[in-house]
């Protein structure tokens, strides 16, 4: 987990985690990253995000994944700043206090899967 700290006080985190259980979806994950409300619009989340790229790739990670509330316009255009695709919707699949909440799937190639058949190879 990463954290982002401003003037000593926690003003975000990010992390990722296996995507999927099984193993065929070992170079997956999926990342979470949430900026504290009074933080946000500078620039932290984004921070957040591409610091996690190199660590999955250390990892030897080849896909993240991100699922966002489809109505959280800012990080749906974050993610698509840092280079995610939209690959679906997932519609009303949660409830909140405010109702019924559609989920946006997107993803983003961290390290291309010849890089990592190349590696597995040697």
């Amino acid at each position: 987990m990463l954290i982002a700290d401003l003037d000593g006080d926690v003003a975000g985190f990010s992390t990722f985690g296996e995507w999927r259980s099984r193993w065929g979806y070992r170079h997956t994950v999926e990342h979470s990253v949430h900026v504290r409300a009074d933080c946000r619009g500078r620039g932290i989340g984004g921070v957040l995000i591409e610091a996690l790229f190199p660590r999955a790739v250390a990892m030897g990670m080849h896909m993240m994944m991100a699922h966002i509330d489809a109505a959280a316009t800012a990080s749906l255009r974050l993610h698509e700043k840092l280079g995610f695709t939209t690959v679906g919707t997932f519609r009303e699949v949660g409830r909140l206090r405010s109702g019924w909440v559609s989920v946006v799937a997107m993803q983003r190639e961290i390290q291309p899967a010849a890089a990592i058949e190349s590696k597995q190879n040697q």
